[in-house]
């Protein structure tokens, strides 16, 4: 089932984009995201004790790429992950890995990125008692040392956002604000969720606009229904069951964001959902190919 905005039209593509800020393009639906993944998080029920299967029904799917998560090299050496992931005819550009042990034992992370050959290592979350002003400037500090170090080692350090670092702390600053602020763009990225980047009632064009370049990888997974009573909660499975959809079930507009990945620095799209309806496969395989017929 692929999802209304699909059938949506040029014209009214290019009214999007004028809406949000952009002028309308003669040229709309012309484009297309060539490589695609998915962060295995979402399918941890099955990954974990079948990674050479769960891996293998990926590739037959049509993904390219499998974004890991810390859990997937727990109980497996990352040379063994990666050998499984390459070995179903996949690759990993990134994993999320835990800010603590970025923080304090930065060799192991070096060690684990490098085994696993990825481009990014990403930081998913901040603890509740580092979401303050002075927490988040303690973190990009910590984020352009650490940074400095995974460039010289042959990777990038990024951060993944849900919808509490673009909270308010006093005077319109948000947690993003301090980050994007605060780190040095030539050492440090981001991975921006448009889930939660959403849910916070953020402006994302006008955020790509304000800092250009700064978004190299996203998760692109869908939401049916308002959020509006959702924005200050923090109970995420409640907030994943109301809302959250396979791709093509809901609302968000991503051709609008996509259109704009020249400005946003785009590189990995990656396919999310925090607990996807079964049969896994089939939401796997809705969700893929409705991101594969997405132009903008």
């Amino acid at each position: 089932m692929y999802s209304r905005r699909l059938f949506m039209g040029g014209a009214a593509a290019a009214m999007g984009l004028a809406a949000c800020g952009s002028p309308a393009v003669s040229k709309v639906g012309t484009r297309q995201l060539k490589t695609l993944g998915l962060q295995t998080y979402t399918l941890r029920e099955i990954f974990e004790p079948d990674p050479a299967g769960t891996l293998a029904m990926l590739k037959e799917l049509g993904y390219d790429y499998v974004e890991l998560n810390e859990r997937n090299f727990t109980d497996r050496t990352a040379e063994e992950l990666i050998s499984l992931v390459k070995d179903a005819g996949l690759y990993a550009p990134a994993t999320h890995y835990n800010m603590e042990k970025i923080r304090s034992d930065f060799g192991q992370t070096t060690r684990d990125a490098q085994a696993l050959g990825v481009n990014y290592v990403i930081m998913p979350w901040t603890d509740k008692p580092q979401r303050t002003v002075e927490g988040y400037k303690r973190n990009a500090a910590m984020f352009n040392e650490r940074g400095r170090q995974a460039r010289d080692a042959g990777f990038r350090l990024a951060y993944h956002n849900h919808q509490f670092e673009f909270d308010d702390l006093g005077g319109g600053v948000t947690g993003m604000d301090i980050m994007l602020e605060e780190t040095d763009p030539d050492l440090f990225d981001f991975e921006l969720d448009l889930f939660w980047a959403r849910l916070g009632d953020v402006d994302i064009p006008a955020l790509f606009r304000a800092h250009p370049g700064r978004f190299k990888l996203c998760h692109i997974k869908d939401m049916n229904g308002s959020p509006a009573q959702y924005r200050d909660s923090r109970d995420y499975g409640a907030i994943g069951a109301a809302l959250m959809v396979n791709v093509g079930e809901g609302n968000i507009p991503f051709e609008d964001y996509f259109a704009l990945n020249d400005v946003s620095g785009m590189e990995y799209f990656v396919i999310e959902h925090d607990s996807p309806p079964k049969p896994f496969r089939a939401s796997m395989k809705q969700s893929i190919d409705d991101v594969r017929a997405m132009r903008f």
